[in-house]
């Protein structure tokens, strides 16, 4: 179906007195199903935009406190897709191509040309399918947090939460979600552990009815289709990181997702579980930035990576 609606536009300055922004939310349809994008324009762009893909509790604003450094590079563009944020419900029976597909027709719909991708945990599978289905949208690829299958511990996690949920018991799953993404960190060094994991308890166990049943869905097609493909990708620059205490998908796992992408990179970042955006959030954007830009990233001395690996 044809987008738009409408679309809202806010100038703003950037952080600093720098170069000044202009932030549009774009509101889209795709098959039927409503969906925003969040565009953040800025006037001296020196790469070709940012598409962020985030995870599975992730909105088009939980990226906004990040803009003030992603914003170096130029555009940054974040989306509630289908069955995210305040997009419209979307039923399990559509799956990863469905939404890799909705963000082809984004991207073609705000004109964007080739973009360089950040993708996330869930994001991460979107991003992976996207980047096969339609190599021509993407200049440089980083994913964060992906693994190239559902560990069967988690996949028997998410029945359980689904169960739970359509039983009502939303802050006892919030109690088992946050050891599963926030795990306790033993003897282990593990930035802002104690305050990430209130937050997210507190953000889970006081979703609303429809973010519960939003909730339920996306963890149903998450088991339901295929989670990564092993198919040709696009001959581009890719990273591959995650935390180096990432325990739900760790760094072996991504390491191993690393080697099917094409001449990748691939590193940890210090003291970080699956949440290094949130753990370290302006390192995370410093190595995001560097890589888009095709700064040096093995001898810059960076203090919060591990060593970098190539493929």
């Amino acid at each position: 179906m044809p987008s738009v609606a409408s679309s809202v536009h806010v100038p703003a300055q950037a952080p600093g007195g720098g170069a000044s922004t202009e932030v549009e939310e774009r509101p889209l349809s795709w098959e039927g199903y409503a969906y925003t994008a969040r565009v953040v324009r800025r006037n001296d762009p020196v790469t070709e935009p940012l598409l962020v893909l985030g995870g599975s509790d992730q909105t088009r604003y939980s990226w906004v406190r990040h803009e003030r450094w992603l914003g170096e590079l130029g555009t940054v563009v974040t989306v509630d897709l289908p069955g995210f944020g305040d997009a419209d419900f979307l039923p399990a029976e559509h799956g990863i191509d469905f939404l890799a597909e909705c963000a082809a027709h984004m991207l073609r719909e705000l004109g964007l040309g080739p973009v360089n991708l950040y993708a996330g945990c869930y994001g991460g599978a979107v991003g992976l399918r996207l980047a096969q289905r339609h190599p021509e949208h993407l200049r440089r690829i980083a994913v964060q947090g992906m693994s190239d299958h559902v560990p069967g511990w988690f996949a028997k996690a998410l029945v359980g939460w689904v169960r739970m949920l359509e039983e009502g018991r939303v802050e006892e799953t919030a109690e088992e979600f946050v050891r599963c993404f926030v795990p306790p960190p033993g003897d282990l060094t593990v930035r802002k552990h104690t305050a990430l994991a209130r937050l997210m308890y507190q953000q889970f166990a006081a979703q609303t009815p429809r973010d519960v049943a939003v909730t339920i869905e996306r963890n149903r097609r998450l088991l339901a289709h295929e989670w990564y493909r092993r198919a040709p990708l696009p001959a581009v620059p890719y990273l591959a990181f995650t935390g180096e205490h990432d325990t739900l998908t760790t760094p072996d796992m991504v390491r191993a997702v690393a080697a099917d992408l094409p001449g990748s990179r691939f590193t940890t970042i210090a003291e970080c579980g699956h949440l290094a955006h949130l753990q370290r959030p302006q390192d995370f954007c410093d190595l995001l930035v560097r890589f888009f830009r095709d700064e040096p990233l093995e001898d810059a001395g960076l203090a919060y990576c591990g060593p970098f690996e190539r493929n």
